[in-house]
């Protein structure tokens, strides 16, 4: 073996580490970021030096002789002891951009991630295609090849494997199309989205904080650490199907979050977090559809998916077309994913009217009881207090199909009917409502009827009519549902069971 080749080889790698790099190391750090390298290693449980795939590709714009592995980094590393498969785009070179040859290195990446079903986890900040990037020689169809190599894999991946997009600064067309391919996108804040004219130059962007809000975006970070951190807690529920784990201290008092007045609202993330183990709370789309709930949790340390109304929402736990979309999605990430499912209810039914109808919920509304019907995770659900109408469908698939909940379980405070007992109210003593002299004497009257109407329904008479399994004590929840999920094995399925909505 010539030696001069392999001083050149071992230059050349050289080269591409961040030590070789000071100006542009610098630049980073005044910028209060991570190196695209930093971050993987950060990412992993060991690092990535020694896993690096194409180290030594080089940019082929002419002129261009500094473009370390041709600004993306990829590597084969472990996170919670398994293999994940991991990318970077690097923006101290030529802006992030792509190219063919980083495309190519990207789609092969994901090529390995599909065919061993590893995790893929990439970093996505650059300014979108390369210019001046020259198509290799003919036939000129390779050229966007690995392009569409990186688009198709990730959209084969989708319920295949888990995908998270990890959006760390401003990214621009391709780049961002990549990002929206993922199960799960995990932003910092301050990062942008935008795209590029192409005839002016001219750059649009918006904040990822206005693609949180419209569920664009799963979940914001305030720095990349903790982006990072989120991308471990996100993989961990799907690579580690056991952890230890400690009871939160709250749950004997899990009932008293209830108030005794049926009227007010209350905080639902105080039940989640009290039922789930301690600090096993990862919520999804916090900011997006406020009157639903998404998080992955565990119980005795096996993951699980979370859906709960929150009737501490503008809203009061109504499902509107967001809300349904919301809930649908998770319910076949969870399943996809082989996540048993946990829902907590409580909520006056769908919401209705000139504006949810202009939001179409005619045609959303069903999503959640399709998702429902499709699944094949086990499913326990609570009901807490009210659920009216099609509500408790959409929350527990009871009554769409023969596919219903492994365990369904009721809390002494639970009402439930076709629509609310004050809606109800309404109808029966319309009469006597209408001819009340006062409009304190009208909500009297009403609140009179829905109180006997209440009591008519309490939990002692639906665990009596058997319209659930069981009513029971709220401390009472969490051994039972344990105990049903230990008695259901949820194995990994051998194929893909499904694809997961894309937002």
């Amino acid at each position: 073996m010539e030696q001069h080749e392999v001083e050149r080889i071992v230059a050349a790698r050289g080269r591409a580490a961040d030590e070789a790099r000071p100006q542009a190391l610098a630049a980073v750090r005044d910028a209060g970021a991570l190196s695209a390298r930093e971050r993987l290693a950060a990412l992993f449980d060991d690092g990535v030096e020694a896993l690096e795939y194409g180290i030594l590709a080089a940019a082929a714009v002419d002129g261009v002789a500094d473009a370390p592995a041709d600004g993306l980094i990829g590597a084969l590393g472990r996170v919670h002891g398994a293999p994940v498969v991991a990318a970077a785009y690097d923006r101290t070179v030529l802006d992030g951009t792509q190219s063919d040859r980083n495309q190519r290195k990207l789609a092969r990446l994901v090529t390995l991630a599909t065919m061993r079903r590893l995790p893929f986890v990439c970093f996505v900040e650059g300014d979108g295609a390369r210019p001046g990037d020259p198509l290799p020689p003919p036939p000129v169809v390779i050229g966007p090849r690995a392009r569409w190599d990186v688009y198709d894999g990730l959209a084969e991946m989708n319920g295949l494997v888990p995908t998270v997009a990890v959006v760390t600064g401003r990214v621009l067309d391709g780049n961002a199309g990549i990002a929206f391919l993922a199960d799960c996108v995990i932003a910092v804040r301050g990062a942008e989205f935008g795209s590029r004219d192409r005839a002016t130059g001219a750059v649009v962007t918006r904040g990822v904080e206005v693609d949180a809000a419209d569920g664009h975006v799963d979940l914001l970070a305030e720095d990349e650490d903790e982006a990072i951190a989120a991308v471990r807690r996100y993989l961990a529920q799907v690579l580690l199907r056991s952890a230890p784990w400690e009871q939160d201290p709250g749950y004997e008092a899990i009932g008293e979050v209830i108030p005794d007045n049926r009227r007010r609202a209350y905080d639902m993330r105080r039940i989640v977090r009290a039922f789930a183990d301690r600090d096993s709370i990862f919520e999804l789309g916090a900011g997006w559809a406020t009157s639903m709930i998404t998080a992955f949790a565990r119980i005795e340390g096996r993951p699980i998916g979370i859906f709960a109304n929150q009737p501490l929402s503008p809203l009061a736990g109504a499902i509107d077309a967001a809300a349904a979309d919301k809930a649908a999605r998770f319910i076949e990430l969870c399943d996809a994913y082989e996540l048993p499912l946990v829902s907590f209810i409580d909520n006056p039914g769908y919401m209705v009217g000139p504006q949810a109808e202009r939001d179409g919920i005619a045609r959303h509304h069903a999503r959640p009881l399709a998702a429902l019907q499709h699944r094949t995770v086990p499913l326990c659900s609570v009901q807490l207090r009210k659920a009216y109408g099609l509500g408790p469908y959409a929350m527990s698939g009871y009554g769409t199909s023969r596919i219903q909940p492994e365990l369904r379980l009721a809390w002494p405070s639970v009402e439930s009917g076709g629509m609310s007992l004050e809606g109800a109210a309404f109808l029966v003593k319309r009469k006597e409502i209408q001819a009340a002299s006062t409009p304190e004497e009208a909500r009297a009257i009403r609140d009179h009827y829905a109180e006997t109407m209440r009591d008519a329904t309490t939990g002692l008479r639906a665990g009596q009519s058997y319209s659930f399994d069981d009513v029971v004590l709220p401390a009472e929840t969490r051994r039972r549902i344990a105990d049903v999920l230990a008695a259901v094995p949820t194995p990994i399925p051998t194929v893909k069971k499904h694809t997961v909505d894309l937002r």
